[in-house]
């Protein structure tokens, strides 16, 4: 009889490495998703060929095997669009740390929520370029903001992230803030000084503040959540229009959004 034994038989059970075409294409195939997810509802192919820089054919082919796939779906109205498909998000809301997470979060910030009357985010880092909504409490308001599930900020840009940075050591800040920064917004600051005073700011207060740095018409309050070693692993924030963002209120808007963060931390610490 032969035997299957690949201790024996010389046999690998380990897959063989791929093709460099392959991984070209499963490079690719990535930095479609990622623009698709970074493109507030859906997109063209041409507009998606632009943003990663491939010809509109390549994209086209990647978005059908996408498809076929089941991780993008096509809209036709009134002209064809690409969008990320339930499948994706739903992966995406499946990695075990985020659940847990949201799991111990999902009462905090619905207080806040409550508390507030206003929209929470709870983000957590995609490295160390930008965080990622994990989870969101709507607002009671008829005018109110909205990210979807999956929307992503640049560090220097947000509440959240200037709020996040301020638990790294002024190091790795210094790192994070040297590199090439997009001015999003007008009032997007690109200046690592000013951004580093921010920061310093955001650690002696324990909340960071954004005026219409990431969307227009849009202010934020956000808090670092830490794990036990005090490095950041999440954030919240109060998120509002700016018809309703009033400068007195930061004081006690910040420390709603503090205490809510460190509750998160104590019970992910616990």
């Amino acid at each position: 009889m032969t035997s299957t034994d690949p201790a024996l038989t010389g046999a690998s059970d380990t897959p063989p490495a791929p093709t460099h075409a392959g991984t070209q294409t499963l490079v690719r195939g990535l930095r479609v998703l990622e623009a698709m997810a970074d493109h507030e509802g859906s997109v063209g192919v041409g507009e998606l060929s632009r943003l990663i820089d491939l010809p509109k054919s390549t994209v086209q082919r990647l978005l059908r095997t996408l498809h076929q796939e089941g991780w993008a779906q096509m809209t036709t109205d009134p002209v064809t669009r690409w969008r990320l498909s339930p499948r994706m998000l739903a992966l995406a809301r499946q990695g075990a740390p985020s659940r847990n997470l949201r799991e111990v979060a999902q009462p905090h910030i619905a207080a806040l929520g409550e508390r507030t009357g206003e929209t929470i985010h709870l983000s957590v880092p995609d490295g160390d370029l930008r965080l990622v909504l994990i989870d969101r409490i709507d607002s009671v308001y008829p005018v109110r903001t909205f990210n979807p599930i999956g929307a992503s900020t640049a560090l220097h840009t947000s509440a959240s992230g200037k709020a996040f940075l301020s638990l790294l050591p002024d190091e790795e800040v210094e790192r994070i803030l040297a590199r090439p920064l997009d001015k999003v917004m007008p009032n997007t600051s690109v200046d690592p000084r000013h951004l580093m005073h921010q920061v310093l700011e955001a650690r002696d207060r324990g909340y960071a503040v954004n005026i219409s740095e990431n969307r227009a018409n849009v202010c934020a309050i956000g808090a670092a959540v830490a794990e036990a070693s005090g490095r950041p692993v999440a954030t919240v924030a109060i998120s509002m229009p700016d018809m309703r963002f009033e400068p007195t209120r930061v004081p006690e808007w910040g420390a709603w959004v503090r205490d809510a963060a460190r509750a998160i931390s104590d019970e992910l610490g616990a």
